[in-house]
């Protein structure tokens, strides 16, 4: 961790070697480590220590954009050249380009001793828990991973912030014969990741899955766990609270926003003040973050727009600016699905007959404008009958239109859970929704 000096001392340095130009930049350090394990033993320890500078410059309404690794006088010199090169060859924009107005934020630190000083044989202390959880008879695979990240945007104008997070992070696949449990975590400490409940569960259901049963494809009452929770609220973000593709009337938002999609418990933030999230306190422009509502009692409330959708469209940029090389995509890097006011076990036990899904696999998007979803049932699907989880069902297929599923809601546990999530940790609960379909059967 190199501090908030270093990146006060690297203010001067390229405002002195960018004089004259008008630009924003992102320096960052990332320290990340990885222990991996496969049949139950640690194959693979892996550290990486990554410095960058990403600089866009703006002139006659053109822009350039450079990254390097190279923070040392010479790299700012041949950063500067490449930059003045670019601006040259650069067309104009379609709309008018200014940068953001300077933050002068506090800097932000939230970061763990218990990440900060973590070896590989403390990694390993984990892995050793995990596999007293598991016992013998189940095989497991998977990673714990620490990691500590810096970030200063530092502007011509006279932006600087600065913030440092840490976080620590654990997937697992139990197996045993052909049956399988998943499960995952993130903290900003070690001590807080809270594995191992998780993998007992992921070890019952990789127990519990051995030898499973077909059943025929339809509409079923389902109870999603956290992980399949999080992976289809992921995706409804993705494809509909994008400021952009809302202008350009190419999203689900021109229909939905404004209107219910849910019952009055459903509610989606972008929290980064929440306790269980990995807290991104500036977006790459430098605005700062607050709790900010999606879905509120079960309303669509808000889409989030990018710096550069706010100048292309006269919108009020909202802190979810996540690239510099793409300025109109935004999306919530925080999400929170709040909890409800019913324990998963009395969802289960009220349902007579259904399928609880652990976790969905290799989803992907249909038809973005319907926000129609599909994917595949993995590590951990059973039948439930008459108030129990029963037998193990062989994967299936869903193809489900993400607003139908949230209006098909019919529970939300009090229970949430931090899992990994595909690109970040995602804060969700257990849901039981009706008329879920599964389209077909897999191999």
């Amino acid at each position: 961790m190199k501090g908030e000096d270093f990146y006060r001392g690297l203010f001067r340095i390229i405002n002195e070697h960018l004089m004259g130009m008008k630009f924003l930049s992102v320096v960052s350090n990332r320290d990340h480590s990885l222990t991996r394990f496969a049949n139950s033993q640690i194959h693979q320890n892996v550290s990486e220590k990554e410095t960058k500078i990403t600089v866009l410059a703006t002139e006659d309404n053109k822009i350039a954009l450079v990254s390097s690794n190279d923070l040392t006088l010479s790299g700012m010199k041949l950063l500067r050249e490449k930059l003045e090169s670019m601006l040259k060859q650069a067309a104009p924009l379609e709309y008018e380009f200014s940068l953001p107005v300077p933050s002068m934020g506090y800097p932000l630190e939230n970061v763990s001793e218990s990440v900060l000083k973590s070896s590989a044989e403390d990694r390993a202390k984990v892995f050793d828990d995990i596999l007293r959880s598991a016992g013998d008879d189940v095989k497991v695979f998977g990673y714990v991973s620490t990691e500590v990240y810096e970030k200063s945007v530092i502007s011509s104008g006279g932006m600087f912030t600065y913030e440092a997070t840490s976080s620590a992070g654990f997937n697992l696949v139990a197996i045993k014969d052909d049956g399988s449990g998943y499960t995952s975590g993130a903290s900003s400490s070690v001590e807080n990741l809270g594995y191992s409940e998780k993998v007992l569960r992921a070890v019952e259901f990789a127990k519990k899955s051995v030898n499973p049963v077909e059943i025929d494809p339809g509409n079923y009452t389902v109870i999603l766990g956290p992980e399949a929770v999080a992976e289809l609220f992921f995706y409804f973000t993705y494809v509909a609270t994008n400021g952009y593709a809302h202008e350009m009337k190419m999203s689900p938002s021109n229909r939905y926003l404004n209107q219910k999609i849910g019952p009055d418990n459903l509610s989606v933030y972008d929290d980064p003040e929440h306790p269980g999230q990995i807290p991104w306190f500036y977006d790459i422009v430098g605005k700062k973050r607050e709790r900010f509502p999606v879905v509120e009692n079960g309303v669509f409330k808000n889409i989030v727009y990018s710096h550069g959708s706010s100048l292309r469209f006269s919108k009020k940029a909202t802190g979810h600016t996540v690239s510099l090389e793409n300025l109109d995509f935004a999306i919530p890097v925080n999400l929170v699905i709040n909890g409800g006011e019913t324990p998963v076990e009395e969802m289960i036990s009220s349902t007579e007959k259904g399928v609880y899904v652990n976790r969905f696999h290799y989803m992907n998007i249909v038809d973005p404008f319907e926000a129609l979803l599909t994917g595949m049932t993995r590590d951990g699907t059973f039948l439930i009958e008459k108030g129990k989880l029963t037998r193990a069902i062989k994967n299936m297929r869903f193809n489900v239109k993400f607003f139908d599923f949230t209006k098909n809601i019919e529970a939300i546990s009090n229970e949430t859970e931090t899992v990994s999530g595909s690109y970040f940790p995602i804060v969700a609960p257990y849901m039981k929704a009706n008329n879920f379909t599964f389209s077909s059967k897999t191999a």
